[in-house]
C-alpha cells in the first residue's frame, strides 16, 4: 500500500508540473500574440523621405567636398556652390524654353509652366538690355545668340496684348508717304524679327518694289538682318531716306542711336521714333525734355502723335545743328510687370 501511495503521488506531481508548464507555455503564446497585436495597433513612425539628388546635385557636393578638402572656408564654399547653382538653373530654363515647342500635344498644366517660364526669361532679359550699355549687349548676345530667340519669345507674346502694333502702323505710313517714290532707302535699328522689312517689300507700285530696307539688331535671325551694335551700323553716311526706331531704344546710350541716325541720314531724311508713352511720362522725365534732347542731338520734332494710350509717335528732321558729342542720355527703363 505505501508503494502505491508513493507510486500515486509521484504520478500526480508529474502530471501537476506537466499541467503547469502547459499553462505557462499558453500564457507565454498569449503574450507573443498580445505584443504583436499591440505592435500592429501602435503608430509607426514616420520617416523622413530620402532626397533624391539630381545629377548637377551631385555633381557640385562633389566639388565642394573636393574644395573642403584643399582648406577652402565654408563662406567660399556657399559662396561657389550658390554660383553653380544658378548657372546651372539658367541653362536648365534655356533648355526647358528651346524644347517647349518639340513636343505638340501638351496639357494645360504644361502649357501654364511653360507660359510662366517663358514670361519670367523674357522680364529678366528685357531689364538687362534696357540696363546696359548697347555694346556690352552685342558682346553677350554674340556669344549667346540663344538669349536672343528667348527674349522674342517673350516679345511675341507682349505684341498680342497691344491694342495696336506700332510695326504696322510705321508700314502703313511709309507705304501712303514714300510708296510712290522711285526708291526709298530704309534703315530700321531693333528690327527684331524683321516684320517691317518684310512688309514693305511685299508692296509694289508700277510693278517695283521702291523700298530697299537695311535692318539691323543684336543677332541676325534671318537673311534680312544684319547682326551689330545700333551705335555703329554698317552704313555710309548721308545714304538712308528714313530711319526708324520702333521699341528699340534700348540701352543706357540712346544717345549715341542718335547720332548714328543723324551720320546715316541725307540732308532730308526723315527719323520716326515709337516709343512706349510710360517712359517719357515720369516725374524725373517728360516727352518734352526728350524732344528737346533730340533737338542737342540735331533733330526738330515736325510732328508728334499721341493717340494711341500707350505708344508716342514722333517724327523728326535734320535742324542743320551738329549733334553734340558729349550730350548722355538715358530714358526711364521699360521693365514688364509679374502677372
Amino acid at each position: 500500500k505505501k508503494r502505491k501511495h508513493v507510486h500515486a503521488s509521484k504520478h500526480t506531481k508529474g502530471k501537476h508540473e506537466t499541467d503547469s508548464k502547459v499553462k505557462q507555455g499558453k500564457k507565454s503564446v498569449k503574450g507573443e500574440k498580445k505584443t504583436k497585436q499591440e505592435n500592429k495597433e501602435s503608430p509607426k513612425p514616420d520617416r523622413e523621405p530620402r532626397e533624391v539628388w539630381s545629377k548637377s546635385k551631385k555633381k557640385r557636393m562633389r566639388k565642394l567636398l573636393a574644395k573642403k578638402k584643399h582648406g577652402q572656408t565654408d563662406r567660399d564654399l556657399r559662396n561657389d556652390n550658390a554660383k553653380e547653382m544658378t548657372r546651372d538653373e539658367t541653362n536648365d530654363i534655356s533648355t526647358t524654353i528651346q524644347k517647349q515647342d518639340d513636343n505638340p500635344e501638351k496639357s494645360s498644366l504644361q502649357k501654364s509652366f511653360l507660359a510662366r517660364l517663358s514670361g519670367s526669361r523674357f522680364r529678366e532679359l528685357n531689364e538687362d538690355l534696357y540696363t546696359t550699355t548697347s555694346e556690352k549687349a552685342f558682346t553677350k548676345y554674340s556669344k549667346q545668340p540663344e538669349l536672343y530667340e528667348q527674349y522674342h519669345q517673350g516679345f511675341r507674346k507682349q505684341v498680342e496684348q497691344w491694342p495696336a502694333n506700332p510695326v504696322n502702323l510705321i508700314a502703313k505710313w511709309l507705304t501712303r508717304t514714300r510708296g510712290r517714290d522711285s526708291e526709298c532707302i530704309v534703315a530700321d535699328f531693333g528690327c527684331g524679327d524683321a516684320e517691317l522689312a518684310k512688309k514693305l517689300l511685299s508692296t509694289e507700285f508700277q510693278g517695283k518694289c521702291p523700298f530697299k530696307v537695311h535692318s539691323f539688331d543684336l543677332v541676325a535671325s534671318c537673311d534680312l538682318v544684319v547682326a551689330c551694335d545700333m551705335a555703329n551700323v554698317p552704313l555710309e553716311s548721308r545714304s538712308v531716306d528714313v530711319a526708324i526706331f520702333c521699341l528699340a531704344l534700348m540701352g543706357t546710350n540712346l544717345a549715341d542711336f542718335i547720332r548714328e541716325a543723324h551720320r546715316v541720314l541725307k540732308e532730308d531724311g526723315i527719323l520716326k521714333i515709337a516709343e512706349v508713352r510710360s517712359r517719357f511720362e515720369s516725374k524725373d522725365d517728360s516727352l518734352e525734355n526728350f524732344i528737346q534732347t533730340l533737338f542737342r542731338l540735331g533733330f526738330s520734332c515736325v510732328h508728334k502723335d499721341r493717340s494711341n494710350k500707350m505708344f508716342v509717335m514722333l517724327e523728326l528732321k535734320l535742324n542743320g545743328k551738329k549733334p553734340d558729342k558729349k550730350l548722355e542720355y538715358t530714358a526711364k527703363p521699360c521693365i514688364y510687370k509679374r502677372r
